[in-house]
């Protein structure tokens, strides 16, 4: 039989029960968290005075707990702040108020100090620094927590400058070992990049600042923008729900949003599926877009104080806003929140007329490679990176479930072309990309660009992404105006970005005629050199599965026997266009077979012999091969 549990305790947990049934589970956000704080505090207290405290001693709420902002699951932590005088009567009081909760399945966090152990501690760690910020007194000598708090605010403001790079390294190390929860598919909503903890931060910050967690404080400092501010408001309570959602999926303090846990939490949210986006897929793109907002806000607040915001000349047009954030890639800086309320009110229209000067400007931005992606980044929180290229909002935040992809197709893309650029400046040790980007001329570069840009541009959630997005970069590539030799070069990259990883990976290599078919379909030295460097990128920028040495030593082996077909002569522009009417003619000719029967038969033809055979011989011995004569014959 169950132990009857003190009043208190019995209607917290009665209390606390009723909280969870009261909302569907998608639904506990902000205010739910508040009022099940407040069932706790009322049960505290009565515990905390039946077991009658000594003079001195105050029982205060840290953390979570102390932000009012407790999730169905999370621990409930506490500090006796006493004065050191008896020792003994405080520990009685911990067991009294402590067992109770122990024994009716509570998670607790404690902790009895002095004001002095307190202090000491917070110089120490910033965890505990930081737990205190959020404290908040529950009962007895509220004046002694008050002088405490006060006291480490005052010395955390003294140092503020250090108090914000200890935020920005707690921030880095939280990114390298949880990720980032706006690239992650299954990403830690507490502590990863862009989670619940960055938004915690900025409270802390405002409270060092103002001496209370108001973003009000950040604001009136020229820290935080309006709108900002606003997206780290709904950040938060989306992100609290689906934390709230996962701790009652699981039943236990989960902060980490496992694949399998994501449809009922998708559910529970009210996400539904559409003909293109998985009800899961949505949820996890409104995840991704909330945790960016939050991970930029975060970054660009703490930039701003420490080292300013930089604050170039804008042109209020589609050309000025680009060459704006190129000044500001080109110093490796963030925008200061002027530039951003300045780029956001001007003038860039929905489908931006493509002048020369916005094509230039465009392609800077892409060449600076990792700055010049932030301010792509910056474009497109700001909503305006759609305004110059509308198909990017069909792959924003779109997962990705593969096993090896680690980012979303947006993130992917971007990261690709980082990486061409961090190739272009320095291939390192790799000898064959030194090779490629010699072969490279500079007029190539920005097809290569625009390609690594493109590359999956077609991952949209509708038929093959291969095919897609050479229609969609079509369109994209047509619109911009781009010369002709960087557009050819960038829908050839789109259109042929696979081919060295899945020839090399999956046919055989010895295969002479499969040697001239890839390298009739890349015609050139240099364009063999561009998707040489696609592919590495396209590698980088999809997870470390993705360029295993294995995998690397194939791609470079095909590389160096598909060069010297084209040193050779052997095949080329002349091959690939005989090659491709050849295709064409067979097609028209087996109109009638199936599709991917068409296709496996065509890729299964050596290359050598497509070019000897007429199309009409082809097609005859296609038929004379599918009749059960000529099967018999086969087989004999």
């Amino acid at each position: 039989m169950e132990p009857e549990r003190p009043a208190p305790v019995a209607r917290l947990l009665r209390e606390r029960a009723a909280l969870d049934r009261a909302y569907s589970p998608g639904h506990h956000g902000r205010w739910s968290a508040s009022r099940r704080a407040a069932i706790v505090d009322a049960c505290l207290r009565e515990l905390f005075a039946a077991a009658e405290p000594p003079a001195g001693v105050v029982l205060v709420a840290l953390g979570g707990y102390g932000r009012s902002e407790l999730a169905p699951c999370s621990d409930v932590d506490l500090l006796l702040l006493h004065e050191g005088r008896e020792p003994e009567a405080v520990a009685r009081v911990a067991e009294r108020l402590l067992y109770p909760l122990w024994d009716a399945g509570l998670r607790l966090g404690h902790a009895v100090r002095t004001p002095d152990e307190c202090l000491a501690l917070a110089a120490e760690r910033l965890d505990a620094a930081t737990a205190m910020l959020d404290g908040r007194a529950l009962a007895g000598d509220v004046e002694r927590w008050e002088r405490t708090h006060a006291a480490l605010r005052s010395r955390l403001a003294a140092g503020t400058d250090s108090f914000a790079e200890r935020l920005l390294a707690d921030a880095e190390a939280r990114a390298e070992r949880f990720g980032h929860v706006g690239h992650l598919l299954e990403p830690d909503l507490k502590e990863g990049a862009g989670g619940l903890r960055d938004v915690h931060a900025l409270g802390w910050l405002a409270a060092v600042l103002g001496g209370e967690r108001d973003l009000g404080v950040l604001r009136a400092r020229g820290l935080l923008r309006a709108a900002e501010a606003a997206a780290l408001e709904a950040a938060h309570e989306l992100l609290l729900r689906v934390r709230s959602a996962l701790h009652l999926e699981t039943g236990r303090a989960a902060d980490r949003l496992h694949l399998e846990q994501q449809p009922q939490v998708a559910r529970w949210l009210g996400f539904a599926d559409e003909p293109d986006l998985p009800a899961v897929d949505a949820l996890m793109r409104r995840v991704f877009e909330h945790a960016r907002q939050v991970e930029h806000v975060h970054r660009s607040v703490l930039s701003r104080l420490l080292r300013g915001g930089v604050t170039p000349r804008i042109e209020p047009s589609s050309e000025g806003v680009l060459r704006a954030l190129v000044e500001v890639a080109r110093v490796d800086g963030v925008p200061s929140a002027e530039t951003l309320d300045a780029i956001e009110a001007a003038d860039v229209p929905e489908g931006v007329e493509w002048t020369e000067g916005v094509r230039e400007a465009f392609l800077g931005l892409l060449a600076e490679g990792e700055a010049g992606v932030r301010m792509l980044e910056v474009l497109d929180r700001s909503d305006l990176l759609t305004r110059y290229v509308p198909e990017w909002r069909l792959v924003r935040c779109r997962p990705q479930r593969d096993p090896y992809h680690r980012y979303p197709v947006d993130v992917h893309l971007l990261r690709a072309v980082a990486e061409t650029v961090r190739l272009l400046e320095d291939p390192g040790e790799d000898p064959v990309a030194a090779e490629a980007v010699a072969a490279v001329g500079a007029e190539a570069r920005p097809g290569l660009l625009l390609g690594a840009l493109l590359h999956d541009i077609g991952k949209v959630g509708r038929g093959g992404h291969v095919a897609v997005g050479r229609e969609l970069a079509e369109g994209i590539l047509t619109r911009m105006g781009v010369p002709a030799q960087v557009g050819e070069l960038a829908r050839f990259l789109v259109a042929e970005h696979l081919l060295l990883s899945d020839t090399a990976t999956r046919r055989d290599l010895g295969d002479e005629d499969l040697l001239l078919g890839v390298a009739a379909r890349v015609g050139s030295p240099e364009r063999l050199a561009a998707l040489y460097l696609l592919t590495a990128a396209d590698a980088a920028a999809t997870g470390p599965a993705a360029w295993t040495p294995w995998r690397a030593a194939l791609v470079r082996e095909l590389l160096a026997k598909v060069q010297r077909a084209l040193e050779r002569g052997e095949a080329g522009p002349e091959t690939a266009r005989v090659l491709a009417e050849r295709e064409a003619a067979v097609r028209a000719l087996l109109v009638n077979l199936p599709s991917a029967e068409l296709e496996r038969f065509l890729a299964r033809l050596p290359r050598r012999y497509l070019l000897a055979v007429p199309p009409g011989r082809v097609a005859e011995h296609h038929r004379l091969l599918a009749s059960p004569l000529g099967a018999a014959e086969v087989r004999t």
